[in-house]
């Protein structure tokens, strides 16, 4: 992707993110030797990202037994009974860790536990052993902490955390008491395991995230296993969201996500609901784009999220 493609709107930081972006066609299939190859590839550079944000941010860290991160703007636990967020990291279920940067940015940004997932990778672990941990965190963090949570993710943390959510309106539904979140986040999120929503075919190659050609497809697979892209809990664009209470919702895309179309159609179906949810769609940006804390779009879009987060809390 050029310079010259991206339109005037953007920064200039944006353009120069864009044409540095790695468009060489990947032919591999995304085998569990495949995936473990290049999670070890790049484990060592992630680390130490990770760590070089933390320090900078001035957030402490600390893994837990359950092997999840907890992340804190002040030494210790937090806050009792205070909010508190759920954080699931994104990498089309195959890759990425707890060590999440978003993560960070939240833990610093609005001074409350961040709990950061370290769920099971596919192809090794598929659809749905992803969800099934995510919402043993969930439920262990509201015992340890309270029910006054946040629950988020981003690409396809965005969709476990869309499919946790389905998992807990499911149990509230068949008679257990289980506290819904005070307000669900899906940043840039991969909603469509099939692959059906107009984005996939008009932002095909525009996306400079998602940056070659059937990128998502193999992801999709990977996950999936044998099961239907269609089940809502694999592809949330299908959830049915009527016949009880919503939290409220703050979605976000870009104009060249190659999901946009993910993000429209849950707001769409959020919305008909009854619930109320904000769509924050950011001039020539691609997918996960807030991941990239240089750019102003990012630094804009966390400004955004971080007032609608204390005002959910508040």
């Amino acid at each position: 992707m050029s310079r010259a493609q991206l339109p005037p709107t953007v920064s200039a930081e944006a353009a120069a993110a864009a044409a540095a972006a790695d468009n060489r066609p990947h032919r591999w299939p995304l085998t569990p030797q495949v995936t473990r190859w290049l999670r070890t590839k790049g484990a060592a550079e992630q680390l130490a990202g990770f760590e070089a944000d933390r320090a900078a941010r001035g957030v402490h860290v600390t893994e837990r037994p359950d092997g999840h991160l907890l992340m804190t703007a002040e030494p210790g636990e937090g806050v009792a009974d205070d909010a508190w967020v759920l954080w699931i990291h994104g990498g089309g279920f195959c890759w990425g860790s707890a060590r999440d940067g978003t993560g960070l940015r939240l833990a610093e940004g609005l001074a409350r536990p961040v709990i950061s997932v370290e769920y099971p990778l596919a192809p090794e672990a598929r659809f749905p052993v992803a969800i099934d941990v995510c919402v043993d965190a969930y439920l262990a963090g509201v015992a340890e902490r309270g029910p006054r949570v946040l629950l988020g993710g981003v690409s396809a943390g965005a969709n476990l955390a869309l499919g946790v959510l389905q998992r807990l309106r499911a149990r509230s539904a068949g008679g257990a008491d289980v506290p819904l979140p005070l307000g669900l986040v899906a940043l840039t999120p991969f909603g469509d395991l099939a692959g059906e929503g107009d984005s996939y075919r008009v932002n095909e190659g525009r996306d400079a995230w998602i940056r070659w050609r059937g990128q998502q497809e193999r992801f999709a697979r990977a996950y999936a296993g044998r099961a239907h892209p269609r089940d809502p809990l694999l592809s949330p664009v299908h959830a049915d969201w009527t016949g009880g209470a919503l939290p409220e919702a703050f979605i976000s895309s870009g104009t060249r996500d190659l999901f946009l179309s993910d993000a429209a159609r849950i707001h769409t179906r959020w919305r008909a609901a009854g619930g109320a949810a904000e769509l924050d769609v950011a001039e020539g940006l691609w997918h996960s784009y807030h991941s990239d804390a240089r750019l102003p779009e990012s630094q804009a879009l966390m400004e955004r999220l971080l007032g609608w987060c204390e005002d959910v809390t508040a």
